[in-house]
């Protein structure tokens, strides 16, 4: 029942008016944060990519909902066949502590979407700033890291570039300004 009525309600109309209003009513059903996760996770490109919209926005006006399903969806991101919906899916888990077992399938998934080279840029961006919030924890692959990331920029787009950047500037501001002084 659950699942039928969020799939009617997100193939009714694609606006942001229509995604507010399941944000509203799933945060209050029983089930409906599960049926979403089914969805995201499923191989309907359109119902997927709506879906993780609704997650996007649940994650970020309501921290901690997703908890629970945040290892179930970084186990099935490489599955996910839609460009659009892996990097909805990389923003909603900047909005989430990731559990230590699921780290080193994040960092590597999120490792392989930058040095893919059609993966679009805004999923490289999402995985860039998760590698950046886990890199704290795993200082040993700093340096393989930023090689990697170094590596892509002459091929990428001035955004990637960006991100880097700021990224670099914020987790490791010792190391910019040394660089930049000299």
């Amino acid at each position: 029942m659950v699942k039928e009525k969020l799939e009617k309600q997100l193939m009714a109309e694609l606006s942001r008016r229509n995604t507010d209003f399941i944000v509203h009513w799933a945060q209050n059903q029983p089930g409906a944060i599960e049926e979403l996760v089914e969805m995201v996770l499923s191989h309907q490109e359109v119902v997927a990519s709506r879906a993780a919209w609704v997650l996007e926005k649940l994650s970020g006006n309501y921290s901690g909902l997703l908890d629970a399903h945040i290892p179930k969806i970084i186990k099935s991101l490489s599955a996910i066949p839609s460009s659009s919906t892996r990097r909805t899916i990389a923003k909603v888990l900047m909005f989430h502590q990731i559990p230590e077992e699921s780290e080193g399938e994040l960092l590597d998934f999120c490792l392989r979407m930058i040095e893919a080279a059609k993966e679009p840029v805004a999923v490289k961006a999402n995985c860039m700033t998760l590698v950046f919030s886990l890199l704290p924890k795993y200082p040993e692959l700093k340096n393989e890291i930023f090689a990697l990331i170094e590596n892509q920029i002459p091929y990428s787009s001035p955004a990637i570039y960006a991100r880097y950047h700021v990224l670099k500037r914020k987790h490791f501001p010792e190391k910019t300004k040394k660089k930049l002084r000299n």
